[in-house]
């Protein structure tokens, strides 16, 4: 059944429309899942906090920092930690959910004025390489958010 559930993936991928395939993410879901697939070879061998705020209404939480620390899986809290921040991200559900999804990118989203990304700037020049992606991110033909 595995090789069938791939096919329809890679499919839906191609042929449904972004706006559709990403209406109404649960951001809490999607903040998981960025720390668990958050890549950190690609991130400096320190300590590491990237706060991620979202201007989405209505949101039990708007507001995200995950921290990262060598050896150690990183942490997602909805509250602030004892760190100063490294990196801050700007956005909204949607289009953090698009660049995850590979339905759209870091730089259409900060092109657009739906992504804003401050503070160190090898972190900030690095994210599409550090940041998670669904690992249907390569089919040819992607759908792309509008």
């Amino acid at each position: 059944l595995e090789p069938v559930l791939h096919a329809l993936a890679k499919w839906a991928q191609r042929n449904i429309e972004a706006e559709a395939a990403l209406c109404n993410p649960d951001v809490s879901t999607m903040m998981w899942n960025v720390r668990r697939g958050v890549d950190l070879d690609e991130l400096p061998p320190r300590r590491i906090v990237i706060r991620f705020h979202f201007d989405d209404e209505d949101l039990k939480y708007d507001t995200y920092w995950m921290v990262c620390q060598p050896g150690t899986l990183p942490e997602m809290c909805t509250y602030e930690p004892s760190f100063d921040v490294d990196l801050y991200v700007e956005t909204n559900i949607i289009s953090l959910a698009a660049i995850i999804y590979a339905r759209s990118t870091i730089e259409r989203e900060i092109e657009v004025g739906a992504l804003f990304v401050s503070g160190d700037q090898r972190l900030a020049r690095t994210m599409d390489r550090w940041m998670p992606k669904t690992s249907y991110a390569d089919v040819e033909g992607i759908a792309p958010l509008r």
